[in-house]
């Protein structure tokens, strides 16, 4: 994945004000920025995208599924047939003619886009960070190199 904004991203303008250095923010002296909340927030969505593309896995295995077991294959159960078209439908798009974008799959890959440009926008910011800041650097590396797993997506592994 490369450090530039997807173009039409949700977050394209902020990633790119963040690049160079045009964001701002006012942080009282309660208020720390510190390297461990970025590395997490890095390795975190890392952790999203990949089970979002995990669930977007089984949600096209789903609509390519042949045999359902509902009577699809009697003729006389239309019913049945309507049924499993609408459940590969929901999905994923199985016909691009007919079928929405309201599905498992479409609506998981704005999730993925979401979460990409969050992460995006935090690298960028964590960029700045480090050019200006020795120590936030120093830790901010540390931490990436030694990073444990995330959580998220663990029950799945």
């Amino acid at each position: 994945m490369s450090d530039d904004a997807t173009p039409g991203g949700p977050l394209a303008e902020l990633i790119a004000d963040a690049q160079k250095g045009l964001l701002s923010v006012h942080l009282s002296d309660d208020v720390r920025v510190n390297a461990e909340e970025f590395a997490y927030i890095e390795r975190d969505c890392e952790a999203f995208k990949t089970e979002i593309r995990r669930l977007q896995t089984i949600a096209t295995n789903i609509s390519n599924q042949k045999r359902w077991g509902l009577g699809e294959d009697q003729a006389v159960l239309t019913s049945a047939k309507l049924v499993v078209r609408r459940f590969r439908s929901k999905a994923a798009v199985v016909d691009s003619s007919s079928d929405s974008s309201n599905n498992v799959h479409d609506t998981l890959e704005q999730h993925y886009r979401i979460v990409d440009d969050l992460q995006q926008l935090h690298r960028a910011i964590a960029q700045r960070y480090i050019q200006a800041d020795q120590e936030f650097a120093a830790r901010y590396n540390e931490l990436m190199a030694n990073m444990p797993t995330s959580p998220v997506g663990a029950e799945d592994r």
